[in-house]
């Protein structure tokens, strides 16, 4: 299930344009990560339960999500496929591989963990001290 409509992420969020065609796969594919950031809390069914602030929250970190994997290659971005270089007139990029000590990269949109980070739903436990 997804949690957000293109309406939603164009017109409410006011994110990076993506064609009809698209946004069906970065909505869903999105909606699992954002799913799997929350440590599996959410899903429809709480979705439906939840205040409406904390559903505006999911909604906007879904789309954070989309905007992000739109960026970085789209839904294939969470395949763990490295890009080695890209370029654009002016604008070049170039992501480490995992054999330069870097890592692969993070899958999860840092923009939709801060959307989510007041809702408690990325709590991984542990005492304050």
């Amino acid at each position: 299930m997804g949690y957000v409509t293109q309406e939603y992420y164009l017109e409410s969020f006011h994110g990076e344009p993506i064609t009809e065609e698209d946004f069906p796969e970065l909505m869903d594919r999105a909606s699992e990560l954002v799913e799997e950031m929350t440590l599996y809390r959410l899903s429809p069914d709480s979705f439906r339960m939840m205040p409406q602030m904390m559903q505006e929250r999911v909604m906007d970190a879904v789309c954070a999500q989309i905007e992000y994997l739109d960026a970085n290659g789209g839904s294939d971005a969470d395949n763990g496929t490295d890009l080695l270089s890209a370029s654009l007139g002016k604008f070049s990029y170039t992501k480490a591989g995992a054999d330069s000590g870097t890592g692969s990269g993070c899958r999860y949109a840092p923009r939709a963990q801060r959307i989510l980070m007041p809702t408690g739903l990325m709590y991984r436990g542990g005492g304050g001290y």
